[in-house]
């Protein structure tokens, strides 16, 4: 059976950190590299492993730092989680699914709070010089995951993330303006900027994105965004035009049916509009969801 090194990347991390650890306390090994903590957190993690690492010094880099965690493990494979997040599955699936012959495999991530949210993404991967994190803020590997097996992670939200409230968005337009032809990173930019209710920059950033992304999971995703930004600005024809480029991607995206039936007029009390309304709602009925970034409900 294959040794499984449970890998982490935490600072001032004392409120969520044992919960975190106490659910993957089964693995062969944790890693635990600290970025600067001046809470209790070195404590708590030193209940857990005596693989506590304080000899990275942070870059406003989070691949860079996931990288240099990865290095201090010596297990087959890697199993990669954050002190806000638990494992929700025995950790036999863990052991199960390292054994089905890929170097990746995708793990369904389930939000604890606010509106439901699934997605799914490769945190468990072989280690290998062949697998690295790549990305300053929204992490990624350098190879797919794949959809086998059945672990499952819940995420959450950290009291440390109020301390730096900003880092998100500074760290991902310094990588915008040092790298211009990136693409991820706008996509990620944009979203930074409409959930800060900076439509007037998110807009552009999300535009300029989908003329050069060409993955379509995401690039609905941009749309729908762009849609949601131009009808908080009371721009509805925009807003359609936008919401229909999803749909055109992806036709089984029910999120962006349903809220093209608002745009349609769903509730507004006219009947030709609430016509159309009706049929955008019966289509979400039928859409699966199939090929998209992130389930809400």
């Amino acid at each position: 059976m294959s040794r499984v090194s449970v890998v982490m990347i935490v600072k001032n991390e004392e409120a969520v950190l044992g919960r975190c650890l106490e659910s993957v306390k089964e693995a062969d090994e944790i890693i635990i590299c600290d970025t600067g903590s001046t809470d209790g957190t070195l404590e708590i993690a030193r209940q857990y492993t005596d693989k506590v690492f304080t000899d990275y010094v942070w870059t406003d880099h989070f691949a860079n730092a996931r990288n240099h965690a990865k290095s201090k493990a010596t297990g087959d494979w890697i199993l990669s989680i954050d002190a806000d997040e638990i494992l929700t599955c025995p950790f036999r699936t863990v052991r199960e699914a390292t054994t089905l012959g890929f170097m990746a495999v995708n793990v369904k991530m389930t939000a604890e709070h606010g509106p439901a949210s699934t997605f799914w993404f490769p945190r468990l991967f072989l280690r290998s010089p062949n697998v690295w994190w790549e990305g300053a803020v929204h992490n990624h590997l350098s190879v797919m995951g794949e959809d086998v097996g059945a672990v499952t992670i819940t995420f959450g939200y950290s009291p440390a993330h109020a301390q730096d409230r900003l880092r998100s968005l500074r760290i991902l337009e310094k990588e915008v303006a040092e790298h211009p032809d990136c693409v991820r990173e706008r996509f990620y930019l944009g979203r930074e900027y409409f959930y800060r209710g900076m439509h007037d920059k998110a807009l552009p950033m999300l535009g300029r994105y989908v003329q050069q992304s060409r993955f379509l999971a995401e690039k609905a995703e941009a749309f729908l965004t762009m849609a949601r930004a131009y009808w908080d600005l009371r721009m509805p024809d925009d807003a359609r035009d936008a919401c229909v480029q999803a749909l055109i991607i992806n036709p089984h995206f029910k999120e962006a049916c349903q809220f093209m039936a608002i745009l349609a007029g769903d509730g507004s009390g006219n009947a030709r509009w609430q016509r159309n309304a009706d049929q955008w709602n019966r289509l979400a009925e039928t859409a699966d969801n199939e090929g998209i970034l992130f389930l809400r409900t």
